[in-house]
This record gives C-alpha cells, structure tokens and sequence, in this order.
C-alpha cells in the first residue's frame, strides 16, 4: 500500500457491525497491492480479525466454505476487492447470497480517477449494496481507521466521491435527473426535505448534512425521519434508492 495523501472518515455511515472473535479480513488481489505487510498490519490493528490474501475469485470461492468459514481462519467478516476485481464483486453482491449478508464488501482503488469512475458507472448499486470504497493512496493511519470503521459496521465512500451521479438514472425521467422542486412535487416532501434527501442519496452523513445546510444535526434527523414516512421506506437506504430510482440528480 503506498503511503500517502491525508484524507477523513466524513463520508461514513453506520450499519450492522460484522465484528466476531474468530472473525476473517479477506483480500482479494496481487501480494503488490495487498502485501504480507499490509495483512500482518492489519491482524495487529483491527482486532480481533484475521487475515488473508487470496489472488482470484475462483480461488475465493474454492477456499470459502458453505458455512461461510475458511479453513484455519474464520468466518468471513469483511472482504477486500482491488481494482482488478472491482466489477466482479459488484455481481457477487447481486446476488444476495444469505452468507454475504453480514459481510462488510470494500473496493479498495489506487488512483481518485478509478473511484470517480466508479461512482459514475455504478454509484447506484455501490449505495444501494452499502459497498465501501477504501483509497490505498492514504497514509497508514488513516487507511487503517478507515478500514476498521467499516469492519466495525460502518460504510464509508470518500467524500470527494459522494458528489460524483451515481449511474444507473431510471428509464422515463428526463435525462435522468431532477431538481430538489421536482423531488418535493413528485414526493409530496418540503424544498428543505429534498434537499436533505439529495444529499442523503449522495452518501452523505448527518454531520455533513448538517454542515453544508447550516442546520443541527438533531433537525437532520427530524427530516430523515419524516422523509422516511413519506416516502413510504423503512430506512435511509432505501430513501437514497427511491431517489435514484426516480431520477435525482
């Protein structure tokens, strides 16, 4: 992993944590990307998983077990994709396999163009499919507690890329998008709302939310709350698909 630029954790967002005492970091790619020192570091720091390399998909699902375990390892908590295998674990997820269900899917990427990329491609389905997207161009520290926030439950896309379309607009709105006043006309929500829903759909945490429209965190929550109910969905993830489903921009 190369050492590098400074970066933050604002883009998380929490969900169900994966974390288990025999729990297994699985990272798939070359030994150039995801060294001997990168897992030995990774044991000594995100306890208490183990970890892994393997190179390949079909390797991957050869050693992973029908119980969801590698032999000598551990269950499965959290795995790892680089860039080379990024589409291919995009599909794994779309699967919804009962045994991946609690397990942390990270993209790891070298370059800011390769993200933005992504985001541009399949931002949609990264969001919906709660996929985290990990720089390798940071430094130890920060890389480290990003990937333990995720292996704790959190997920997290930086957030120079939260801002990036995500992909996928549906069929039948025009070109795609809609402004915050026709996600208020066509959802029944205040201007306000849409615009919390829009930033909502980007990735974007409470606290940031709160930041860029001068509001307390507590009055975000209130209109995720109601967006919720008037959405008719059950959670924030799925207000940030109705979003793209109906076109926002």
């Amino acid at each position: 992993m190369n050492a590098l630029s400074k970066t933050n954790t604002d883009g998380a967002r929490v969900s169900a944590s994966c974390r288990r005492d025999d729990a297994a970091i699985c990272f798939l790619g070359a030994p150039q990307i995801f060294s001997d020192t990168v897992l030995r570091t990774v044991e000594a720091e995100v306890s208490p998983a183990r970890s892994l390399r393997i190179g390949d998909f079909d390797s991957f699902r050869q050693a992973w077990g029908d119980d969801g375990r590698f032999e000598g390892v551990g269950a499965l908590c959290t795995l790892v994709a680089d860039e080379a295998h990024a589409e291919t674990l995009l599909d794994l997820a779309e699967e919804r396999m009962p045994l991946l269900e609690r397990v942390k899917l990270i993209i790891a990427f070298e370059e800011d163009r390769f993200g933005q990329d992504l985001m541009d491609r399949f931002g949609a389905r990264i969001i919906a499919r709660q996929i985290s997207l990990l720089p390798m161009n940071l430094n130890l520290t920060t890389w480290l507690l990003s990937l333990r926030m995720i292996v704790s439950g959190g997920h997290y896309i930086p957030p120079a890329l939260v801002r990036c379309r995500p992909a996928e607009p549906p069929v039948g709105t025009r070109h795609g998008t809609m402004s915050h006043d026709e996600v208020a006309a066509r959802s029944g929500l205040t201007p306000r709302e849409a615009e919390v829903l829009g930033m909502l759909a980007s990735g974007q945490p409470n606290k940031i939310i709160a930041g860029q429209l001068s509001l307390s965190e507590h009055t975000v929550k209130l209109h995720i709350h109601r967006i919720i109910g008037k959405l008719g969905v059950s959670n924030r993830t799925e207000a940030a698909i109705w979003y793209h489903r109906h076109g926002g921009a």
